[in-house]
């Protein structure tokens, strides 16, 4: 196959990814403030435990980031039972990553939580969209 062949046919795929990959950011930032403002919220206004109003700002977040992803980035036509639980999948995969990266960049490397954070949340952008892309919103 000649190069021109595999850019032409790569292209619409490349499409999608020019178009996937802010909106699949931008969903994340979304949830990420609907979380901390139902976090701020429930702590300051409903005099909730900081760690329930975190459990609650984190599945509100997850809720955003899944209307989001599900409708505007991927336009998925997947059916919901499949995606949400592919999703919860994702979540929980995600979670072990953060953790594990957070842990060896801000203790075994010695690196301040947040630049600890701010660089595993980077790096996690990536396997995220690709999982989303390609398991949890494709269409069946």
């Amino acid at each position: 196959m000649r190069l021109t062949e595999i850019m032409a046919n790569s292209e619409p795929t490349l499409h999608l990814h020019r178009r996937g990959v802010p909106l699949y950011v931008g969903a994340g930032g979304i949830a990420t403030g609907s979380h901390y403002v139902v976090t701020v919220a429930a702590v300051e206004l409903a005099a909730a435990s900081p760690l329930s109003a975190s459990i609650l700002g984190f599945s509100v977040g997850a809720f955003v980031k899944y209307w989001l992803n599900y409708s505007i980035a991927f336009r998925s036509r997947a059916g919901h039972a499949s995606a949400a639980m592919r999703f919860a999948g994702m979540l929980t995969v995600m979670w072990v990553l953060n953790a594990v990266l957070f842990t060896l960049l801000s203790r075994n490397m010695g690196l301040h939580y947040l630049v600890a954070q701010l660089t595993t949340t980077i790096l996690l952008i990536a396997p995220g969209y690709l999982i989303s892309r390609f398991w949890v919103f494709k269409s069946c």
